[in-house]
């Protein structure tokens, strides 16, 4: 502790000296030149009071005073001569070039080096070790050139040469005296920090592999000729594949080895799954229905334009077919027309009547294509053109008839209606079921129900009392149809039940005038 104070005293006393030393300087050559006149003049009187009166009484205490003075004067001299010897000492100290004593720079010794040369010759290693981050990724000709740019490498070592370089050179004379002793005591390493980001290396060779992997392409389905009843296949293709993890560990094992390395990458051939020999043998006619026309002329005219919308549509895999979402609302402004259709229990009149029998045929199709049921009504009776079970009934919006493409491929509806025999049909094609298996569907009357009582309903369009059939009484019943599932030589493989149909009894309804 007294070895510390006895320090910070010696430097409060240079910081405080060389404001003064001169003078004090002055201040002492005025003292001892006064001293030596003093001593001169008293040499004079005491020689003549010697003379006078030998005996004097008061000129030892005198003498003993005059001696304490010169020996305090000396003492002064000598700790001003020490002190200014110290003041040296601390500027030779403070004056000296280049780094100080204690300095070292990623564990190598700068003392009394230059600021500037220590910087020439680490600029001179990062600009080594920079071009040592170079790295080539090769494939099959081509050539991805990887640099120090690419990696965002960075070195802070201007920054630690500046910090090293602040010690013992920026503060007031003191703190730097007091670094430097310091530094010297303890000594001071300054670590430069260098590197790149590995986070861009990743990215780097990730888009590399992305780059170089390309999909294998599997045959695919991308039309089908309604003329011709002809699929179209565009070619499989074959692919490639690169281990991206393998490759950014592969590149950074040669940045780490030194750089200036040739990393060839590893591009593996995929190859396609499916082929065009493959689809081609799967495809062709799944199923297909047909029903009798009957009825008048717009009721046909109604078919035929349904029939003519759904002709060559492709429904996709996994996509949902709604009829009414099809074929759109019954209009006159669509092309429909007015004719018979069911509508409150009731045979009446409205655009689009007779297209019920399009939706009775398309369901018949999919049920034998063995596609997934969505949603089918039956009609309020049974239909003229369909067994009781096998009709699926239609009305804008809200009654739909709705299945979906369950299968790997895209499924083509393709519709047929020939106006001499007034037969229409409808043929499904997609993937046909294996091995030749086929379905037909069987629709079985579980219960039958009597007609109820006559209905009345009056109406003042009647003379009064005169009475009108405008619906027949007509038996109810309740259905259950079954998909038959056969071997291609007719077999039953198996049956499962596929819907339930419901058909109300009803008395005849009759219009009385009242």
């Amino acid at each position: 502790m007294a070895e510390k104070k006895k320090g910070a005293a010696e430097i409060d006393v240079f910081e405080a000296y060389e404001a003064k030393h001169k003078k004090a300087k002055a201040k002492k050559s005025a003292a001892a030149k006064k001293s030596a006149s003093a001593r001169g003049k008293s040499s004079a009187k005491s020689r003549k009071k010697k003379k006078n009166n030998r005996s004097a009484w008061w000129a030892w205490p005198v003498t003993i005073v005059m001696i304490v003075i010169l020996a305090g004067l000396s003492v002064t001299a000598m700790s001003e001569k020490k002190q200014y010897d110290q003041f040296v000492l601390m500027r030779e100290a403070v004056d000296m070039p280049g780094f100080y004593p204690g300095i070292s720079v990623n564990g190598q010794d700068v003392t009394g080096r230059a600021k500037n040369d220590v910087l020439s010759e680490l600029a001179a290693q990062d600009q080594a070790i920079r071009a040592g981050l170079n790295v080539s990724v090769a494939c099959n000709g081509r050539t991805w050139q990887i640099t120090a740019g690419d990696l965002d490498y960075a070195s802070d070592y201007e920054d630690v040469v500046r910090a090293a370089w602040q010690v013992g050179h920026e503060g007031s004379v003191s703190e730097r005296y007091r670094a430097i002793r310091q530094v010297r005591q303890n000594g001071a390493n300054f670590a430069v920090s260098q590197g790149y980001d590995t986070a861009r290396l990743r990215a780097v060779t990730d888009d590399i592999a992305s780059e170089l992997s390309v999909p294998a392409q599997d045959a695919q389905i991308i039309a089908f000729d309604t003329d011709t009843l002809e699929f179209s296949y565009a070619t499989e293709k074959t692919g490639t594949y690169v281990d991206a993890d393998q490759l950014y560990q592969d590149t950074l094992a040669a940045l780490q080895s030194g750089g200036g390395q040739v990393v060839t990458v590893n591009q593996q051939i995929v190859q396609p799954t499916v082929s065009v020999s493959d689809i081609s043998s799967r495809m062709g006619l799944m199923a297909s229905a047909r029903t009798f026309v009957e009825g008048d002329r717009n009721r046909r005219s109604n078919i035929s334009l349904a029939l003519s919308i759904l002709n060559g549509m492709r429904i996709e895999p996994g996509d949902l077919f709604s009829f009414n979402g099809t074929i759109g609302e019954r209009t006159a402004s669509a092309g429909f027309k007015m004719a018979g259709a069911f509508k409150d229990d009731l045979v009446t009149e409205e655009y689009g009547g007779g297209i019920c029998q399009v939706s009775t045929t398309l369901f018949n199709a999919v049920a034998k294509s063995d596609l997934e049921l969505i949603s089918r009504s039956p009609h309020s009776r049974p239909v003229s053109y369909v067994d009781k079970g096998k009709d699926a009934a239609v009305s804008w919006p809200n009654q739909d008839f709705r299945f979906l493409n369950d299968t790997e491929y895209p499924v083509y509806i393709v519709t047929e209606y020939n106006t001499e025999t007034r037969w229409i049909t409808i043929y499904l094609y997609g993937e046909k079921l294996e091995n030749g298996v086929y379905i037909t569907i069987e629709a079985q009357v579980v219960e039958e129900f009597e007609p109820g009582e006559d209905i009345y309903i009056y109406t003042k369009d009647l003379p009064t009392g005169q009475k009108k059939l405008i619906d027949p009484a007509r038996y109810g019943y309740y259905c259950e149809s079954y998909k038959v599932y056969h071997s291609a030589d007719g077999t039953e493989i198996s049956r499962e039940l596929y819907c339930r149909s419901s058909y109300a009894a009803s008395g005849a309804k009759y219009s009385v005038g009242q």
